[in-house]
């Protein structure tokens, strides 16, 4: 392994990254996600308070060359620094992007130079959503306390589309069909309503009507407004995300927001509202889907974690994890 150097990148020199080489990073890296991408990355820099800029940190092969870079944002308090994930709390996982963003090497380089931060420049480093079993998070753990992070699930549970029901087990193919029989009753009195957005018109419609239904679904959490959302997707555009809803009449009662990339499909925590609980909104949605993903040439519906919990528990949709680990490769010169 050559050795590496890391370099940070502030402001708008982190920005010019952002919007010019980090598409090439972003191709050459056939595992990230599309919240690895400059345009999903550049949309959260500009949310970013007056009191904070983006920070990358890059690693450098000794010809010059960036192996791998990481996205954070260094915020300016009152007291101390406070390093935190460019895009976080709303990107499911923090991670290098870049032809060698598996490396261990590079992992390593930069958790030493976060933690060299932490302890020479009296800045607090707070990561949240790092995989525990990523080369990322394994350096992190190396380091020791000195950095704060928090770990996520080794891997997003994926749903392989199309769903073959007939392939699940009897107890689950009952569930489903007992939740088919109460929507096949409302929609005796009821108008039910399912779209999912292919256009910008269409989508800063939606984006309104799912950021309102996440805070009434966990009023407590703090998130962006539905401004800051519908500013983030306008960059990232109506060709990445979209969004899926499904009504009761005239009332959005589910909503997922997803991005895509190639055949794949990533989805942000699903929205619903509480007072429809006991018509299981979210299962219902999802089966429209992933039907409809099916319908479009998509493979894989990857979910995050919240959704995975509460939905897609004891193989309720064939459930997998088809994301295998990239093999370490060693850093061009």
């Amino acid at each position: 392994m050559t050795l590496l150097s890391v370099r940070e990148f502030r402001g708008p020199e982190a920005m010019d990254l952002l919007t010019g080489k980090w598409r090439d990073l972003y191709a050459d890296d056939r595992w990230q996600t599309p919240f690895q991408s400059a345009n999903w990355l550049t949309a959260w820099a500009r949310q970013l308070p007056r009191t904070a800029t983006p920070l990358v940190l890059a690693a450098v092969s000794p010809t010059g060359r960036i192996v791998a870079a990481l996205p954070l944002a260094r915020h300016e308090d009152r007291t101390r620094l406070r390093i935190s994930a460019l895009s976080g709390p709303h990107a499911p996982c923090l991670r290098p992007i870049g032809p060698h963003a598996n490396d261990q090497a590079v992992a390593r380089a930069f958790a030493f130079h976060l933690l060299l931060a932490a302890e020479q420049e009296d800045t607090d480093v707070a990561l949240k959503a790092v995989d525990a079993d990523s080369p990322l998070g394994r350096a992190l753990h190396l380091v020791g306390a000195d950095i704060s992070w928090t770990r996520t699930a080794p891997a997003r549970t994926a749903i392989l589309v199309p769903v073959r029901y007939d392939s699940l087990t009897p107890s689950v193919q009952r569930e489903h069909a007992r939740r088919r029989r109460t929507w096949t009753r409302l929609a005796a009195s009821h108008t039910i309503t399912y779209t999912r957005t292919r256009h910008s018109q269409d989508l800063a419609a939606a984006t309104t009507a799912w950021a309102d239904l996440r805070r009434r679904h966990d009023p407590l959490q703090h998130d962006a407004g539905a401004g800051d959302w519908r500013a983030v997707l306008e960059e990232v555009g109506a060709a990445v995300a979209c969004i899926a809803t499904l009504h009761v009449d005239s009332t959005v009662i589910a909503a997922q927001l997803c991005l895509t990339r190639g055949p794949h499909c990533y989805t942000l925590p699903l929205a619903t509202d509480p007072a429809r609980r006991h018509l299981a909104p979210g299962h219902a949605l999802l089966r429209h889907l992933v039907d409809d993903l099916a319908a479009d040439g998509f493979h894989t519906l990857h979910l995050d974690p919240t959704t995975s919990r509460q939905y897609v528990g004891r193989g309720q949709y064939g459930a997998a994890h088809p994301e295998a680990r990239t093999p370490a490769r060693s850093a061009a010169a």
